[in-house]
């Protein structure tokens, strides 16, 4: 192809783009409900980050105010099912027109978000909740998380970028009734699943009851890498606040505690702990929290107020913890999701660090 050529492709590829967007805008405007390809764009960007905001709020909140989260979610989920049909419309279909490679990353990543909703309603509905050690819930999980990147590269790199005009009453519109739609979907499915079957024992954060006062068959999850510690359980050195404690002791101090463990794989179960408080092994000294380590190196901070509501915990049941569940000390946090549940506590400390300066979710 000459010089000549390639200028006038490209001056007729220019063409074609400008009259492709005139006619979009004009079609936009004779329509009172509907997104133009860049609305779609922010809608979608907008929903996905609450999704992802009310997914993490629904781990790191106490159970009783994640359920808000919880529900949130899932509206948020169904309205970008919702908001699908204008992006294959508009936005997707354009974009494989200019036959650029990153097109096929961004097809991957809309179908991880699709995958991951379809995974949440499979899990929230109790239609497949797991497969030998592969659950619906942690598949939902790993696809949100890998898809974080992915969003932010998408929108970086898309050089067509929303403005101030985009957000008209049209948009508001729609977008209301995208909620809307997502929000009656969302009702529908909570009525099917409570007529009956394995989501009616469900809580409201999502998870389904598992083996409630049978420790034996109640499932035994670790965080990320987390290794069940291979040694003298009976030797085991157990520190509050750099003084030694024999776990013998610790256990004779113990009194039940009737509680849930909600765990973020999408399961909770109910035993009857035998614990003491946190606050009946502290000192006076100062100290804004309390730091308790795992021998994985696992830490979590809780503050010095809810030290009567935080409890090490030796058995369930009236019998001992198995390693798999924390043995020989684990951490009990009633109204906390699992990865507030340290296992095998070997320290507890005083700090003067607040406990809200820690990284939501721990990175070891």
């Amino acid at each position: 192809m000459g010089a000549g050529q390639f200028s006038k492709s490209l001056l007729y590829g220019g063409v074609m783009q400008v009259e492709d967007r005139v006619a979009e805008l004009h079609r936009h405007q004779n329509r009172r409900v509907g997104f133009s390809s860049r609305q779609t764009n922010l809608a979608l960007e907008i929903l996905f980050i609450a999704l992802i905001v009310s997914g993490l709020l629904s781990w790191l909140l106490p159970l009783d105010r994640a359920v808000f989260a919880t529900v949130t979610h899932s509206i948020v989920g169904f309205a970008i099912v919702a908001v699908i049909p204008f992006k294959v419309r508009g936005p997707v279909r354009s974009g494989f027109r200019q036959r650029r490679f990153s097109r096929w990353v961004s097809a991957a990543f809309g179908v991880m978000v699709i995958s991951g909703i379809g995974l949440g309603v499979l899990h929230s509905t109790g239609i497949w909740t797991e497969t030998g050690f592969w659950t619906a819930m942690w598949t939902h999980l790993l696809l949100g998380f890998v898809s974080i990147p992915i969003f932010i590269w998408h929108v970086a790199s898309r050089r067509a970028r929303p403005s101030r005009v985009d957000a008209d009453r049209r948009f508001f519109l729609t977008g209301t009734i995208a909620l809307a739609a997502g929000a009656t979907a969302w009702g529908t499915q909570e009525l099917v699943a409570n007529l009956g079957g394995p989501a009616e024992t469900q809580a409201g954060t999502g998870s389904h009851e598992r083996a409630s006062f049978d420790p034996v068959n109640m499932p035994s999850k670790r965080w990320i890498d987390d290794r069940a510690p291979r040694g003298d359980l009976d030797a085991w050195d157990l520190r509050i606040e750099g003084n030694s404690l024999p776990v013998r002791d610790l256990a004779a101090m113990s009194t039940p505690l009737l509680a849930w463990l909600d765990c973020t794989d999408g399961w909770r179960s109910q035993q009857e702990w035998n614990v003491v408080p946190l606050a009946a092994l502290l000192s006076d000294e100062p100290g804004r929290s309390i730091v308790v380590t795992s021998s994985t190196g696992y830490r979590r901070l809780y503050a010095r107020s809810d030290a009567d509501e935080v409890y090490l915990c030796v058995g369930y049941n009236g019998e001992p913890l198995r390693r798999g569940h924390g043995a020989p000390v684990r951490i009990v946090a009633p109204n906390r999701r699992g990865p507030w549940w340290i296992k095998w506590v070997t320290d507890v400390e005083l700090t003067d660090r607040p406990a809200w300066l820690q990284l939501p979710l721990p990175a070891t």
